[in-house]
């Protein structure tokens, strides 16, 4: 019986043993071979009389991903997805170097969100057939591309291989970076995997120099190489869709802006569903659902889901390098992806957990839907940190799937009743109440408040935290109406990031920014 299909037999023929007839009739004897670790079986390959055994090798390692390596006077066929045999930190690099390059980065957009696999199916007779691996990596991307491949194989290994070799070229589009090592380091080979500073790589190319040598490397995800979809079986009357419309969740995000454009007072809405699922129409009620007075839909499908492991609370001030947690996502198909330092500064992997947003750049795929992310930036723009029990939402926050609803003030600090219905269902999936505290105009809390005296008067200085921009370039909101100074419950207002009082003795000093809409914001004392 064969592994992972009980029904269906063995194959014909192991890759191990198609490689070694394959190098013995091109003359390569077979104790110049090391294919000890290559798994999985096919029922043939179609091959020409003419073709070099070159040719026919390099359609067996696209199909399998293993890596063709020449050292030690053999040719190993190493797997890929293997342990890592070195770790590297930037201290191992050519001491004149010390530095690494990064190879560009591919957008998303550029990875097909559909891979055709064109094979020959066995269990079909021999006919030609297809599978399709279907992922949604980036909803501006539309493209598809078309595999062919004339291994033989079963509809299960084929439904597999397409997967793999779409999640590999997800992987791939991240880039890679070439670096140096002295001769220390010459025993790595091609195919093997390293971690440099923590990230995995698979070295694809080396340049063998006068005392070092030249590496070029890819990003590699072991959980890349496996999969567990099943095919679609040829000369199968095929099982319809389903024509059952999926329940829609809806999440009601009361927060700060995502970006400038939204500098008005109003909320975010994020949205997805199973099944067959094209959007949803949502309703707003002011009176609990007795009346309902406005009416939108959304089609674009957030990734989100709940936590299945909690997270603890952490510091706002620097990365959280301790704390992890697991999150089932709403569809096994959805993805998420790693980051560095840099990209969560820039925004990456932005996310909301309960009501706190983050960014995480560690993600690592358990199983089928379930994710295990590390390495969190907390309390980002201006949120409480907290921690989030098991259960709580997790909500990615992608600008292009989130949806922006802004509101009149008469809406501030009333509850809003929303019911969702999605697209083409004839009964609302869910009707659930929430307050609206206006958090999109909610201004930050001043930052580094200083107070020195000087004779018979207190020079009091600060620095305002503005909403829009990011990096070096902020400014303060539209609704932005300057500062509110407590000083011993005496108020002063000013537009300038400082103030001069007389006074004399002890002073307790109070700094608030105002916003024209939702009044004064958090506070920041000092005490003199």
């Amino acid at each position: 019986m064969r592994p992972g299909g009980q029904d269906q037999p063995i194959a014909s023929w192991a890759i191990a043993s198609v490689l070694a007839e394959v190098c013995a009739r091109s003359g390569i004897p077979y104790d110049a071979l090391d294919f000890e670790l290559v798994e999985g079986g096919v029922d043939g390959i179609m091959a020409s009389a003419n073709q070099d055994a070159y040719t026919t090798i390099e359609q067996l390692s696209g199909l399998f991903l293993f890596d063709v390596v020449n050292y030690d006077g053999q040719l190993h066929m190493i797997p890929r997805g293997g342990d890592v045999v070195a770790e590297l930190t930037l201290d191992d690099l050519v001491e004149d170097s010390g530095e690494v390059d990064k190879s560009e980065r591919l957008d998303s957009i550029e990875v097909p969100r559909v891979l055709f696999l064109e094979y020959m199916d066995y269990d079909g007779g021999l006919t030609a057939d297809k599978q399709i691996s279907d992922r949604s990596l980036d909803i501006r991307s539309l493209g598809e591309q078309r595999n062919q491949t004339p291994v033989i194989l079963r509809t299960a290994d084929a439904a597999r291989v397409a997967v793999i070799q779409h999640k590999v070229m997800i992987e791939e589009q991240r880039g890679g970076y070439e670096f140096s090592l002295p001769d220390s380091w010459i025993w790595l080979t091609c195919g093997d995997i390293v971690t440099l500073e923590g990230e995995r790589l698979r070295i694809v190319e080396i340049d063998i120099n006068d005392g070092y040598q030249s590496y070029k490397t890819a990003h590699d995800r072991a959980t890349a190489y496996s999969s567990v979809v099943e095919g679609v079986p040829i000369d199968q009357p095929s099982v319809p869709p389903t024509l059952v419309i999926g329940n829609t969740t809806l999440h009601f995000i009361d927060s700060h802006i995502l970006e400038d454009a939204d500098d008005s007072l109003g909320y975010y809405l994020a949205a997805n569903g199973l099944d067959v699922w094209r959007g949803c129409q949502v309703e707003l009620s002011l009176d609990g659902g007795e009346n309902y007075i406005d009416s939108d839909t959304s089609g674009a499908p957030t990734v989100m889901g709940v936590l299945e492991t909690a997270l603890a609370s952490g510091s706002v001030y620097y990365p959280d390098v301790v704390n992890t947690c697991r999150v089932r996502l709403l569809r096994d198909t959805s993805e998420l992806f790693e980051t560095t330092l840099t990209g969560m500064m820039n925004r990456a992997n932005l996310c909301l957990i309960g009501d706190e947003i983050v960014n995480f750049a560690g993600a690592e795929e358990i199983d089928p839907g379930l994710w295990e992310l590390s390495y969190f930036l907390r309390g980002r723009k201006g949120t409480q940190v907290a921690s989030h029990p098991i259960g709580t939402r997790f909500v990615m926050l992608s600008l292009g799937s989130l949806a922006y609803v802004g509101t009149d003030l008469f809406l501030l600090g009333r509850n809003l009743t929303f019911r969702v219905t999605s697209l083409g269902a004839d009964v609302q999936s869910t009707v659930f109440t929430v307050p609206f505290t206006g958090r999109s105009q909610i201004e930050r809390q001043p930052a580094y408040l200083r107070a020195v005296r000087s004779g018979g008067d207190i020079i009091i200085t600060w620095q305002g935290v503005g909403r829009l921009g990011g990096g070096s370039r902020i400014g303060m909101g539209a609704f932005f109406d300057g500062y509110r100074v407590t000083v011993n419950g005496t108020l002063y207002t000013t537009t300038a990031q400082t103030l001069t009082v007389t006074l004399g003795g002890a002073a307790t000093i109070t700094v608030q920014q105002v916003n024209r809409i939702t009044g004064i914001g958090p506070s920041l004392t000092v005490v003199i």
